[in-house]
């Protein structure tokens, strides 16, 4: 009769330490992520565009691409920003930056790890989507597009 009660016993205390893994792993990933939320604010507060783009993954990424990305990001630099959140990523096609465009297939510059909701303290309740992942120096840094293969034969869908 014993050794039902041992193993309860037992799989109790994995349940607890599965449980301790897991809340102690968390708070540094939480961390990091504030910390990721803070920098942003910071360059979203910044002169100019260059310390927003220190925040993406643009390794592999070609200089159009970086162009349409500063011109971008110029028409929400300097807005008051209500609130960061992050989500898990919800399966949406954009999520996983995976495009074809004038024949060349693009891919992502990192692992897509998550989603960066951006609120602006805006008139008209401005809200922008970025999907992060990390690097291999384990920081987050928000995801871009490369070029992922040689150019192919344009199709009439392109």
């Amino acid at each position: 009769m014993m050794l039902p009660k041992v193993i309860s016993s037992g799989a109790f205390m994995l349940c607890v330490l599965v449980l301790l893994s897991a809340c102690t792993s968390a708070p540094q990933d939480s961390s990091s992520l504030e910390d990721f939320a803070e920098r942003f604010r910071e360059a979203n507060d910044a002169e100019s565009v260059e310390p927003m783009l220190a925040l993406y993954e643009l390794e592999g990424s070609s200089k159009r691409t970086i162009s349409l990305l500063k011109n971008a990001l110029l028409f929400e630099l300097g807005l008051p920003i209500q609130s960061i959140e992050f989500e898990p990523l919800s399966g949406a096609p954009e999520e996983q930056i995976s495009f074809t465009h004038q024949g060349i297939r693009y891919g992502p510059t990192l692992e897509p790890k998550l989603r960066m909701q951006v609120r602006y303290a805006t008139e008209d309740g401005l809200t922008s989507n970025y999907t992060i992942g990390k690097n291999a120096e384990d920081s987050w840094r928000i995801v871009s597009s490369r070029p992922s293969e040689e150019p192919k034969a344009p199709t009439e869908y392109d």
